[in-house]
Parts: structure tokens; C-alpha cells; sequence
């Protein structure tokens, strides 16, 4: 039986010796990984351990791993497949809503629906005052509201906003005016 969990850009595999060591001791192990179901090839050659760090890994990516035993006697079969994703950056904001007064703009916005398997750590909202033109204005921390303020009657704003996590900057959000 093998388990795998993720930490960023690594995954930690785990798994449980054999039930019979096929009458001689096990020496190593052997560590199976593929980027789809079934598609293991051999990564690596371990010494009588039960758990293996995968580094260097791709983000947002899912790996999938089998495991088998080695003794004097040969290999055993692999074990079951186990598969873990790692982390990316986020998917964007959802429901940006804004209301606004005579000189200040208060927005709103949902968590996005994917924090990319990290937690997420900031927004950020982009302003302009033409369409498709939003540039960075403002790094907040975790919250989900933010208000404009001294901002110049009758002008018409338009807002993005994007998530942050450990990993980086997720896609900007659908624009509000």
C-alpha cells in the first residue's frame, strides 16, 4: 500500500512493507512515476526505507507512482497506484461586485474556486479608467473587500482582481465598472 501527500513543488511518498518478504530480506526498493494513470517508469532505486521525497517537481501537476520491493530473490509486483497533484497558483476571484459614491469605489469579491493546493496569502486589484487597461494598484492582505477612495466624480473606474499564494499570482478576475 502506498500514499503520497504534497508539500509546494515536492511530494512525499509513503507505503507499507511487504506481508512476506518472499523468504529473503528486502534490500531496496523501487520508486515507479508517471504524469498519467498507468504510465510509471522507474525514477529511482531506494535502500530499505518506507518513505521517498519526490522534489523538483512541476507545479499544478499530478504524478502518479507505484512502488515494489527488491530482495535476493528478484522484484516483487508493484504495488497500487497512488497519485498526487502538486501546487499552483490560484484560479481567479470570482463575483467581483462594486458599488460606489461620489468619490470612492467599494469592491467585493469571492475566494476563488481553486486556491492552486497552497493557502492564499494576498489580492491584488488592478484599476484603470478604460477598459482592458487595469494595472496594479493595490497588494491587500487575505481579505475579500477593498474601497477607493479619493477618486474623481464622474469618472467611470474599472477593476481586476487577482489571488496570491506561495506560489504565485493567479489569473485576474472578469473586469467591474
Amino acid at each position: 500500500t502506498s500514499s503520497a501527500s504534497v508539500t509546494g513543488n515536492q511530494i512525499t511518498l509513503n507505503w507499507l512493507a511487504p506481508s512476506s518478504d518472499g523468504g529473503a530480506p528486502i534490500t531496496n526498493y523501487k520508486i515507479y512515476r508517471g504524469t498519467s494513470s498507468g504510465s510509471e517508469t522507474l525514477l529511482t532505486t531506494t535502500g530499505n526505507v518506507l518513505t521517498y521525497v519526490d522534489t523538483g517537481l512541476s507545479y499544478a501537476t499530478t504524478y502518479y507512482y507505484k512502488v515494489s520491493a527488491v530482495n535476493a530473490a528478484g522484484i516483487s509486483v508493484l504495488s497500487n497506484e497512488t497519485n498526487s497533484t502538486t501546487a499552483g497558483v490560484p484560479s481567479a476571484p470570482v463575483n467581483l461586485t462594486s458599488s460606489a459614491t461620489s468619490n470612492s469605489i467599494s469592491l467585493s469579491w469571492e475566494a476563488p474556486i481553486s486556491q492552486g493546493g497552497t493557502a492564499i496569502s494576498n489580492y491584488k486589484i488592478y484599476r484603470s479608467t478604460v477598459s482592458g487597461g487595469e494595472t496594479l494598484l493595490i497588494t491587500l492582505g487575505n481579505v475579500l473587500t477593498y474601497t477607493n477612495t479619493g477618486l474623481t466624480s464622474g469618472t467611470t473606474y474599472y477593476y481586476k482582481v487577482s489571488a496570491v499564494n506561495s506560489i504565485g499570482e493567479g489569473a485576474l478576475s472578469s473586469e467591474r465598472s
